[in-house]
């Protein structure tokens, strides 16, 4: 009987103690991290058998187990990864806002603005060494200190988001491998028995809410044990007691690769982001920034190189871009810029004199003046006017009258070579294919009189013959021929939209010669619409001055003239519509492709008086920096001018930022609500385990009353 009540009592006591340090374990760890609150499980002992019917045998402890709601938890794993990518995203975007910091004075919209400001200056005073100085300084610090820059903050902004994927990987694979490890351990502890490895099982628990903020997981409990296997990105990194690492490797610059796993199926997570940031977003502006720095490269060499300095032309020039191979097609020979030509076929054709009649063919739709046409003699012909669906008038002579597929260039590089001695300038087109190469064009270079052209080390060079010059600028030939017997002299600066064909017709030859009776000389253009009506009657005399029309001049010598006599004459707004010239870089003013190349040529930066402020050798010139500076309102990047181009792309990257703050900033609030709910379940209560420890103290208390009462009990009846 004694002993019976003596094990009843050291049950209770030995439960209370249990109960109360779990109580003290659970007050320990308040602060810990991923703690859960433990609860002692009691259960009645099972009661010895009496006369007078059961009798209680006290109490045991079924199990010690922690306080615990799994899908509250999962979904604590869920929005954690949320959390985990949107946070490196918001950072990143931040820091790619400082990195534009375009409310800045040295902002690079501030500096593209600078820029057009000091070719504003060049434009009214170009002939001062002091404003092609100052131009040179600001193009400059927008090279240097803009593209360059930016480009290089891109740059170690990749390279640092690479350095931290793979810190991230090594994270990710420590985490795993400890997980694994408590696998074994809780499996270890538990199996076979009614014991629960509370404390490592809230551990592992942690560590998987970290892994869920590296990266998105599927936690898979183990029906045969007490472990989990882990899925993450379609790939198992834990299964069991063995944990699958993965691996990440540089791949190039700033760029890393993650092996092992699925990244496109992640959707959360830290590694998430930075993968976001690194193959996507900072791409992305980095694409936008080199688009911008192309075009502003494009856009002023295609007019810089049709310009002259103070020289007022040439007597030699190297280009600066050399291309794979010479005999390659300069589309596909590896030149920054690929020359802008297109060729197309309209139809069968058959030609006779200087006409060229199409079968199914829609001219006039494809087709106009100082385009190039290229005929079965293997000769191309520029295309005078195009006088209807089916004909065409051509310059030169061809006369075979064979059906023949007729293929269309629209590229055209007009060359002005200049009499040092006599001013007197002439100027000839020649046509640009889509499948030519440097050979070739050096050929038809090669052609023009007093100027040379050769090939050395897939460099073009250019020379003229002594004592002339020569450019490629939009000024009129001076001496296009003569009408009759009338030297006609061009003057002026042409200021069309288009390239042109003028074509002089005498209308009336008065008494039979210039300045006579009622002569008139009709000019009209490429398409036969009348442009002006010369009177070169009675009232004319010899080399008098007359307007045509966009800045054109002409003045006729004396001489005989006949009813019908024609002239016609190239006027040209832009003399290279193939852009050849910025592809080779003949006379540009930038080098390079994109923000990271961008750089103003040497010979600029060796002698300002080669910038191309002029198209004429006249002194004061500023028609190519009027054409320069109009490129600051002109749609060219993306059909978006310089600044509106650069606005956009930080507007969207304001946008993004604050919808990114804004994601970032719903997550944790969400995420910090569920860790509220999650610690009213599973959090330590100071006051409650207080109550705990009172109550649990007491029982203890009792307990041991009772097992004293009994030993005195039982002392009393050993000495009857």
């Amino acid at each position: 009987m004694a002993s019976t009540d003596l094990s009843i009592g050291l049950s209770g006591l030995l439960a209370a103690q249990r109960a109360l340090q779990t109580a003290g374990h659970n007050i320990a760890n308040v602060n810990t991290p991923g703690y859960s609150r433990q609860t002692v499980s009691l259960t009645a002992n099972a009661p010895d058998s009496s006369p007078f019917g059961p009798i209680g045998a006290g109490v045991s402890i079924n199990q010690i187990q922690r306080i615990k709601d799994d899908l509250m938890d999962s979904q604590i794993n869920g929005f954690t990864s949320l959390l985990g990518s949107s946070e490196v995203e918001n950072d990143t975007f931040q820091y790619l806002e400082a990195i534009f910091n375009e409310l800045s004075e040295s902002s690079l919209n501030n500096r593209i603005e600078s820029f057009f400001g000091s070719l504003q200056q060049l434009s009214t005073d170009p002939e001062l060494t002091s404003t092609r100085s100052q131009l040179l300084q600001d193009s400059l610090s927008l090279v240097n200190n803009g593209f360059n820059s930016l480009n290089e903050q891109f740059r170690d902004l990749k390279i640092d988001i690479s350095k931290r994927i793979e810190a991230k990987v090594s994270e990710l694979n420590s985490i795993t491998s400890e997980i694994a490890y408590l696998n074994k351990r809780i499996t270890e502890i538990e199996t076979g028995t009614n014991i629960n490895a509370n404390d490592m099982q809230d551990k592992r628990d942690y560590l998987i809410n970290n892994l869920s903020k590296l990266a998105d997981t599927k936690v898979i409990s183990n029906k045969n044990n007490s472990s989990v296997d882990i899925l993450l990105g379609g790939g198992m990194v834990v299964i069991g007691n063995r944990s699958e690492p993965i691996v990440s490797s540089v791949i190039g610059d700033g760029i890393t690769k993650i092996h092992g796993i699925s990244t496109d199926s992640l959707t959360g997570g830290a590694l998430k982001g930075l993968l976001n940031m690194q193959n996507t977003t900072i791409p992305k502006y980095t694409q936008d920034l080199d688009t911008l720095a192309a075009s502003l490269i494009k856009e002023i060499n295609n007019i810089h190189s049709e310009g002259v300095g103070l020289s007022g032309g040439f007597t030699s020039l190297t280009s600066t871009n050399a291309v794979n191979s010479a005999t390659d097609s300069l589309a596909s020979t590896g030149l920054p810029f690929a020359p802008s030509v297109t060729t197309y076929t309209t139809g069968t054709v058959t030609s006779a004199v200087s006409t060229v009649t199409g079968v199914g063919t829609s001219f006039t739709s494809n087709v106009k003046a100082n385009d190039w046409i290229k005929l079965n003699d293997g000769n191309r012909y520029k295309v005078v006017s195009v006088d209807s669906d089916t004909q065409l008038t051509i310059s030169g002579s061809y006369t075979d009258a064979t059906s023949i597929s007729t293929n269309i260039t629209n590229g055209s590089l007009y060359v002005t070579v200049t009499n040092d001695s006599t001013g007197e300038i002439t100027k000839t087109s020649i046509s640009i294919a889509s499948d030519e190469t440097l050979n070739s064009l050096t050929t038809k270079l090669d052609g023009i009189t007093n100027l040379n052209a050769s090939v050395s080390s897939n460099f073009l060079t250019i020379t003229s013959d002594s004592g002339y010059k020569y450019s490629f600028t939009k000024a009129l030939d001076t001496n296009p021929g003569s009408i009759g017997a009338s030297t006609a002299t061009l003057s002026g600066n042409y200021s069309g939209n288009d390239n042109d064909i003028y074509t002089l017709n005498v209308q009336n030859a008065g008494t039979g010669s210039i300045g006579t009776g009622s002569a008139v000389i009709r000019v009209t253009d490429a398409s036969g619409a009348v442009v002006a009506d010369l009177d070169v009657g009675s009232s004319y005399t010899a080399d008098d001055v007359l307007q045509i029309a966009d800045g054109v001049a002409i003045s006729f010598g004396s001489g005989a003239i006949v009813v019908n006599q024609k002239l016609t004459f190239d006027v040209t707004n832009d003399p290279d519509t193939s852009n050849m010239l910025t592809a080779l870089g003949i006379n540009t003013f930038f080098s390079g492709k994109d923000a990271s190349t961008i750089e103003v040529t040497q010979y600029i930066k060796d002698d300002v008086a080669r910038i191309a402020a002029a198209t004429t050798a006249s002194q004061g010139d500023n028609s190519n920096a009027l054409r320069l500076i109009n490129l600051q309102n002109t749609a060219s990047t993306n059909n978006s001018t310089f600044s509106d181009f650069l606005h956009s792309t930080v507007a969207k990257l304001g946008i993004e930022t604050a919808e990114k703050a804004s994601e970032k900033e719903s997550f944790s609030s969400l995420l910090t609500n569920l860790e509220n709910r999650r610690q009213e379940v599973t959090g330590v209560s100071i006051d409650e385990e207080m109550i705990n420890t009172i109550r649990f103290q007491q029982a203890f208390q009792a307990s041991a009353r009772f097992v004293s009462v009994i030993s005195e009990m039982s002392k009393i009846l050993m000495q009857i």
